[in-house]
């Protein structure tokens, strides 16, 4: 093996396995692909242009045979054990044919029920959006193949071989590509022009994430970087940006039946959509206008006031529970458990905007309230007592007085613990037996080994000391909160 010719991140050892076939704990690291043939693409979009390839099955027995990576067996997924993922490509891949060539009936096969199927009104509104990425046959071209490879980034051998600060999809998508180009033959197959497009769309996706914004989980920082990107790179390849991760959303549910879009059905499509609109906006509106104005959409998806801050804090909470209408009276009556200091903690958190004013941004934060409220023993008042403690110690210790317009922190071990633990008095107290580590360009919120111990442990009490302390924070938040507002009544006061 050429090692100079291997990108640093990869390990010598990793790279020689990757090269030379040999296996590792029963994962097959011989990862060449059957070859994906130019001519054979050719021939494949051609016929899909003049509806030859109208049947589903067959359009499929096309796609494992044209796309080197499908191929099964033989192809890269199979020789890592990963058939959910390679579903997932095969269904983005077909919505995203059937989006394009406005087959609605072939879209939603998978959505059986009618009550909560795409409607036709929502589907001419993704076909107004497929005219306005002005697809040619030459982008559809590029968007099959970046659907057809994007899950390999997942694979858990590349990740963990790259550098920690870039271990996600995209860094390995794009080493690949750039580095290793024969184990993602499809990428080989375009040409250079369509090449250079894919390598700026990944890298456009590695600093921007639709997911996070579709779930209120960024910021207006965020938008704001992508409008500098758009800038840079021009429309044609944030039209792309946004169609093909329209497409990879297409796929998420493609394990249980990869012949159209499960996913997107009419709750899903709505959200994306109104994410997709204000994306479509870019050069016309500010960062934060397109940011609130899709949360403020939200809300009124879920007949949500959207006047005041804390309609604006109780919307994005909406957005990052992933509620539904059902869901709204119980979030309602969870925030305003909280007391008035908690909720300001929350409000004055959630409508920074690390443009103006420094913020947090929390990873995992959608996973680690889904969590709490699936878990009996936390529920989403506790996460939220849990959050404002977090908070207040970040700001206690000056993390936004450092320069950052955003600190970014990784809830993933808090989010882990928090499915596991089965005693809400553990779980209350997990912010005493906690760290905060920085690593990188992140903070991440770590739970010490010795708390992790008592998950399971249903008789069990803290130290005095450190529920002394916990205490005596919320009481200094109440506290706070109390003189804020003789402060507001005594100002206001003749």
């Amino acid at each position: 093996v050429d090692i100079e010719y291997i990108p640093k991140c990869f390990g010598k050892g990793i790279c020689e396995k990757i090269d030379d076939g040999r296996q590792d704990d029963e994962i097959n690291y011989d990862l060449d692909s059957p070859q994906t043939d130019p001519l054979k693409m050719e021939d494949f979009m051609s016929r899909l242009t003049s509806g030859a390839l109208s049947a589903p099955d067959l359009l499929f027995d096309e796609l494992s045979q044209v796309f080197g990576e499908l191929a099964c067996p033989g192809g890269i997924y199979d020789g890592l054990n990963m058939e959910a993922e390679r579903k997932r490509s095969m269904a983005a891949m077909a919505s995203m044919l059937w989006l394009v060539q406005d087959r609605y009936d072939s879209f939603t096969i998978p959505q059986a029920n009618p009550r909560t199927r795409l409607s036709m009104e929502l589907w001419q509104d993704m076909q107004r959006f497929v005219r306005w990425a002005d697809v040619s046959k030459e982008t559809l071209r590029a968007i099959l193949v970046f659907l057809a490879i994007r899950g390999i980034g997942k694979a858990p051998p590349f990740l963990q071989a790259m550098a920690r600060e870039d271990r996600t999809p995209e860094d390995v998508l794009l080493t690949l590509m750039r580095q290793l180009p024969r184990k993602v033959p499809s990428y080989n197959a375009l040409d250079p022009k369509e090449q250079e497009l894919l390598e700026k769309v990944f890298n456009m996706h590695r600093n921007f994430n639709l997911g996070q914004f579709l779930q209120g989980e960024n910021a207006p920082y965020h938008i704001a970087v992508l409008q500098n990107m758009a800038q840079q790179e021009g429309t044609e390849v944030l039209k792309f940006y946004l169609l093909s991760l329209f497409g990879v959303f297409c796929g998420l549910r493609g394990p249980e039946n990869c012949k159209g879009s499960l996913f997107m059905d009419e709750a899903n499509a709505s959200g994306l959509m109104a994410c997709i609109r204000m994306a479509e906006r870019l050069d016309s509106l500010s960062a934060s206008a397109i940011y609130w104005g899709y949360i403020r959409e939200k809300a009124n998806m879920l007949s949500l006031p959207f006047s005041h801050l804390e309609d604006f804090a109780i919307a994005r909470l909406a957005c990052l529970t992933r509620a539904k209408q059902s869901d709204i009276g119980a979030l309602q009556v969870e925030w305003y458990r909280l007391n008035r200091g908690d909720r300001e903690v929350f409000m004055k958190h959630f409508i920074c905007d690390g443009l103006y004013k420094a913020t947090y941004v929390f990873t995992f934060l959608p996973a680690y309230l889904a969590n709490a409220r699936q878990n009996k023993n936390v529920g989403m008042y506790r996460a939220m007592v849990v959050l404002v403690e977090l908070i207040d110690t970040l700001t206690a210790d000056g993390y936004l007085d450092k320069g950052s317009r955003v600190v970014t922190v990784s809830l993933q071990d808090l989010a882990e613990f928090t499915q596991k633990v089965e005693n809400p008095g553990v779980f209350m107290a997990v912010h005493v037996h906690s760290s905060i580590i920085a690593r990188h360009n992140r903070l991440e919120f770590v739970v010490s080994a010795k708390h992790k111990q008592h998950t399971k442990h249903q008789n069990w009490s803290d130290d005095p000391t450190q529920e002394m302390r916990a205490l005596m924070r919320r009481m200094d938040r109440r506290v706070h909160c109390v003189n804020r507002e003789l402060e507001r009544l005594t100002g206001a006061a003749p």
